[in-house]
């Protein structure tokens, strides 16, 4: 009885650790990313101000694709 326990903790530490280490991950990615500049795929994204369409919907349309 009490091994099994034992064991449930065990496997819900190493979920935690594992969690842990993807989110330390990520945000070691954003800071590469935001020391390095932008991504590559968000330079794509972007256009120049000048083209880009005016107004909310067409914002909301590029920005969220509805």
């Amino acid at each position: 009885m009490a091994g099994d326990i034992d064991k449930k903790i065990v496997k819900l530490k190493d979920l935690a650790i594992d969690r842990c280490r993807e989110r330390i991950e990520q945000a070691k990615l954003k800071a590469k990313e935001l020391i390095n500049g932008e991504s590559p795929e968000r330079q794509k994204e972007k256009k120049p101000n000048h083209l880009q369409p005016f107004g909310v919907t067409s914002f909301l349309k590029k920005r969220h694709g509805l």
